[in-house]
This record gives structure tokens, sequence and C-alpha cells, in this order.
């Protein structure tokens, strides 16, 4: 943190250091960040690369003496650093180090070191160092808690300072070699353009002609979003630290930060689509961390599994990947360790990892109500049935296929006719709890209630048809879901950001269980309620300004949504079909595995919003979806739009 004076027993904590900026002096870009803080006005700027990160900071004319304060005791709110080492060396300029991380997720298996390797451009004048809790002295050494170090620089014609900075997860040598890798020099114009060219090449991935340029930054935005997690946090020599275990990868790159339960959904599948490399990556990863663990992790970071959440998301994840034609993988050695913590009597040696209580899963077709959460972990459970089932009929394992699709449809037991919605059962087969509020948070749930929960099954649409009696009864009660969703948010003053921002009791956009609802419209066989549900999701809960996303990203998962549906369609995670909804993009080009699908939706608007017609590589498209297949080699994909809402793709 660069700041105006010199550094003063106060000045250790953020309260001495920290500075309020204007947000008209910000500017970001992919690769770059800068904004001027109101404390002293200084420019603060920021470049990175995979493993490092440059840092300018430049001080007013009038400023003879630089300032750069160094906390290692800084975190994220829940979480806390145990212990730090740093030293410094003032011929080259250097400070290397140490600290230990536990967060509030990471506490789940203990924590992570975070080692450092940093370099000044110019020698400072002075350096300061504290840590448990004494004032800052002139010194070259520190450790224990509460770790910090202050620099003074003279500042010269150019009034800044640099500093460049490795990290690694791994060692304190692996910091030292990053930082020599990727920033070996103080270039910060050409790390900075090296940056942007290769963030370049992930955004052309994706390519559209907007109705405005607003959209057109909208759409640049939920790309670059998609691609800002999984983290690399192998080092450049391929070495990685997962679940204790130092290991090298080979030809893969080792990725983290994944939360599974969250990006199965939608993230991981737009990897699939258009950057089946990163797909792999993840699918590599992810594999190899079981073997270390002994099961699938549910949200694994840093150097280990959180296990937050419920599921075991990544059986989505890697079928997903395996159907849609990336399987330069162990997919057989893979699918063992799945099915060993799905299907088998006793637990594997690992544990089920987000198969818990599976056992009850294979007597009951359902979780029991005797513990949370257990409406949404039955519609989990049903969810990865489905992935694992497809991912076996594709290995030849037949049996093991029809076994778990058939077990997919267990989350069917818990519908209730007289409420329609899903509520917990116990072991009698009786329903359990107060079954007069769907929209209370109640115990049976997780981050959901139980309208919400009843159209989880988004993989399962036909059995709604079923379980409501009829087509048109099925539809009534998804529609409710969003008209009265619609009414609630109405109501809302947006001005009040924690009420805006927070919990629904309808359609929730910016939580996971029912963000496919709106899709399940067109394979109900309502794709017009589809077109009007969804764009009115878009441009109600998108922006493009600092509310431009409906709550936390979740990894990528909301703007990969958005991207999606303004692409027109939608994955059904864990199978090889598409469901389609609305384009909101006059024409778009994706980077498939085969060369380009395009697709063109003329003259569409809030005025032509609803299709007429549809062609998928020059013949009619009758239903609303299509599969995998029909894309990845390239092709068209043409919608005609009209003002009303048409017939095509409906089911009497």
């Amino acid at each position: 943190m660069p700041t105006d004076a010199a550094i003063t027993a106060a000045g250790t904590k953020p309260a001495g250091y920290e500075s309020k900026f204007g947000k008209p002096s910000e500017t970001g870009s992919p690769g770059y960040y800068a904004v001027t803080l109101d404390r002293g006005s200084i420019r603060a700027e920021l470049t990175a690369t995979t493993h490092a990160a440059h840092h300018r900071y430049t001080w007013p004319k009038a400023a003879t003496a630089g300032h750069v304060v160094v906390d290692l005791d800084h975190h994220l709110s829940g979480g806390t650093v145990k212990d730090a080492e740093v030293t410094l060396t003032a011929a080259d300029h250097t400070f290397r180090g140490r600290l230990r991380h536990v967060g509030g997720m990471s506490g789940g298996f203990g924590g992570y070191d975070v080692f450092f390797s940093a370099r000044a451009k110019n020698a400072w004048t002075k350096a300061s160092v504290w840590a448990d809790g004494a004032a800052p002295a002139e010194g070259t050494t520190a450790k224990g808690t509460g770790v910090g170090l202050a620099f003074d620089f003279d500042l010269d014609a150019d009034k800044s300072v640099e500093l460049v900075v490795g990290i690694s997860l791994v060692s304190q040598k692996g910091a030292d070699d990053n930082l020599a890798a990727e920033i070996a020099s103080f270039d910060f114009e050409g790390t900075k353009t090296k940056t942007a060219t290769a963030w370049k090449g992930l955004l052309d991935r994706v390519k559209v002609t907007a109705t405005d340029k607003l959209q057109a930054d909208m759409i640049t935005a939920a790309v670059y979003h998609s691609f800002l997690m999984p983290s690399v946090t192998e080092d450049v020599d391929r070495t990685y630290v997962f679940g204790g275990k130092t290991q090298k990868s080979d030809d893969f790159t080792f990725v983290n930060d994944l939360s599974l339960w969250d990006t199965y959904r939608n993230l991981n599948p737009l990897y699939t689509l258009i950057a089946p490399t990163r797909a792999r990556d993840v699918v590599r990863s992810l594999h190899e961390m079981a073997k270390v663990i002994g099961f699938f992790p549910k949200w694994p970071l840093a150097t280990g599994e959180a296990g937050t959440m419920v599921g075991s998301s990544a059986e989505v994840v890697l079928a997903d990947a395996y159907l849609k034609g990336i399987r330069d993988w162990d997919a057989g050695g893979a699918y063992t360790l799945m099915r060993a913590a799905a299907m088998d009597a006793t637990p594997p040696p690992g544990g089920r990892g987000g198969r818990d209580r599976v056992e009850e899963w294979m007597k009951y077709g359902y979780l029991l109500s005797t513990r949370d959460g257990s409406v949404s972990r039955s519609i989990e459970h049903a969810q990865d049935d489905f992935a694992l089932g497809n991912f076996a009929n594709a290995l030849g394992k037949a049996d093991d296929g029809k076994a778990l699709l058939e077990r997919s449809k267990g989350w069917r037991k818990l519908f209730d006719k007289e409420t329609g919605n899903l509520w917990p059962k116990d072991a009698s087969g009786a329903f359990s709890g107060d079954r007069s509020d769907e929209t209370f948070f109640g115990k049976g749930y997780v981050e959901a209630n139980a309208v919400q929960t009843t159209f989880g099954a988004f993989w399962d649409a036909d059995a709604y048809v079923d379980l409501f009696g009829d087509r048109a009864k099925a539809v009534a009660k998804l529609e409710a879901l969003f008209v009265n969703g619609k009414i609630e948010w109405d109501a809302l003053d947006l001005g009040d950001t924690l009420r805006s921002a927070g919990m629904r009791p309808y359609y929730w956009a910016g939580n996971e269980p029912d963000v496919h609802a709106g899709y399940l419209f067109s394979l109900l066989g309502r794709p017009d309620l589809a077109q009007k549900w969804l764009r009115w999701a878009a441009e109600a809960f998108y922006g493009p300004g600092a509310d431009g996303l409906p709550g936390n990203d979740d990894g990528g998962s909301m703007s990969a949504w958005y991207l999606f549906t303004a692409l027109g369609f939608y994955p059904i995670a864990g199978g090889d079909q598409y469901v389609v909804g609305v384009p909101l993009l006059p024409h778009a080009e994706l980077a498939v595995a085969g060369g380009t699908f395009t697709i063109d939706a003329a003259g569409v608007s809030k005025d032509k919003a609803y299709i007429q017609s549809v062609t998928l590589n020059g013949a009619p498209l009758d239903k609303p979806v299509f599969r995998h297949a029909d894309l990845k080699a390239g092709g068209s994909l043409v919608f005609t739009m009209g003002a009303a809402p048409s017939s095509w793709g409906r089911v009497p």
C-alpha cells in the first residue's frame, strides 16, 4: 500500500494506512488496473502474470519521498493469518518470506502457506519491520504474528516506485522461480501488453454483434468473468501441493479454487464448448485431487478440500466433459472412484465425499428429514446420478448406467400433490414439518426454499407433467414462480442495497437452485414463456454498471448464465443436450472444437422478442433442444424473430 507519510506505530494497521478513492479515478482492462488514492493523490497501477504482479505507484510532482507498507497480516473477513516471516536484503532490493493463511473455507483443511518473492526497482532509504504487537523499528527480519514491513524511497524524476512480486503455494524457491520466469525486468508496459494479449485470446472465443455498446460491454465482461476462476496453483516448473502432497503435473495445468456446486450448471459446460483445454485442465486436476484424498472434492481451493456445499458436483463436471468429446484423460480410472462412492454398499477407504448419506438414497430414494438440507441434497444426488449414469453408458457400463438413471428419479418421491412442492420426508414416507409456506427457508433446503427447489430437476423435465397431473398445471406452477418473483422484485426499493441484493422468495436470479428455471418452460412445451421470462430475468438482474450482476458471481456462474442466455441456448449439465431459450444478440460467433459456430437473430429487440422459427445447420429445428454434436464441428443456429409469441416448439 503506497502512502504519503513514513510509517508510525498507528500505521501498521489498516486504519493507519488505508485511503478512500473516487470511483471516477478508476480504470481497468484485462490485465491492468489503476486508481488514484485520495490520501496523497497517489496513482496506483497494477498489472499481472499468472504467478506474479508488477506494482507502479506514482506520487504528485511536489513529493520528494515515497512510502510503501506491506501488511502480511491483512486478510478477508472471517480469516486469519496464523504466522508470517520476512527477510529483507537491501543490496538487491528484495524481500522474501511466507505467511500462513486460514480462511473461513480453507480452515476445513488447516489453511495454507503463501510464499512470496519481491523486488523493488530502486534502493530504499529506510526499512522498518514489526511483529507480535511491537512498534515498527529498522531491521531486516520479522517473524510471528501481525508481521509487516515498510519502506521509504527517495523519489526520482518520474516520482514513481515500482515493485514486482511473485507468489507460490508450494515453496520459497517456487516464488523465486515464478518471479524470475514471468517478470524478469521492470517493464511495466511490456507485461501489461503481454497479459492483455493473453486475455484477448480468451475473449475472442466469443465474438458478437450487439444491439448497442452497453450490451457488447456486458458480453465482454461476462466472458472475462468466466475465466477469472479457477486459479492456476502450480508453479512454473509444474509443481503443486494438494492434500498435503507435493506433485508435478505432466501434460496439463493443475488448477484449483473450484466452486463446483455453482459452476457445474453452466460455467464448466461453457469451458467444454469454447475452451476445451481449460475444461480438460479442470477434469485432470479434479482426478488428481481425488487420487490424493480418496474422493472427488466438492469445493477445493488453494491446497486442499474445503468440503463446502452439497452433492458430488465433480461427477457432473467430468461426465459433461466426457460426453461432449473431451476424452484425453483417464476416464475409466475416474469412473471407478466415482462409482465406489456412489454405489458401493460400504464406503471406500477415502470416504464418499459429496455422496455422503448415499446409503439412505439407495434405500429410500430420498434423504431423510432427520438432517438438514434433505430435499436439496436429494436433488443433488439425483443430478449426480443422471450425470454418472450417462457417463457409465458412454463408457460401455450399461448395467451401471441403467441403475443410476433409474435411481436419478428418486427426487420425485418428495413431491406433494396437495401443495405442488417438494418437502422433507421421514423413513416411513410421511412428510415432516410445516408445509404451509413454500417460500420459507427451512431446514429441508440449502440456500433455497420449497418452491425454488421444486423445479430443481432440470434434467428430468418430463416428470413434472406426471407429478402435477397435466402439462398445463406444471406450467402454471412454474410461471407462478416468475410472476410472484416479478411482483416482489418490482416492489423493492433498489436503492436499498441490502434488501435488493438479498434472498428472494420466488425466482432468485443470484442463486443456483433455480437459475435454470426459465429454460424449463421450453422443456415443458412452452418455449414462448421461456422467451418472455428469460428476457425479463436478463434485463432485470443484469446490467452494465457496478450492480450489473445479481449478487456474487459465484466463480463465474452468474456471468456464464448471462452469456448462454444472450446466445439463446443453455446446457443440461451432465448430458449432451442444450435447451433453446431466447437470443438477445443479432449475431454471435463461438470458437468451438471444429471451427466456428454462428448464431443469428436478425432484428432481435424488445419489439421482436419472440422466436418464429429456427434452423440448425440449415435444417429446420422443430423442438427447442439440440445436441452438442450439432455444434461442436461448427455450423449455424438461425432464429427468425417476431413481435408476438408463435407456435414454434409448443406442445399442446
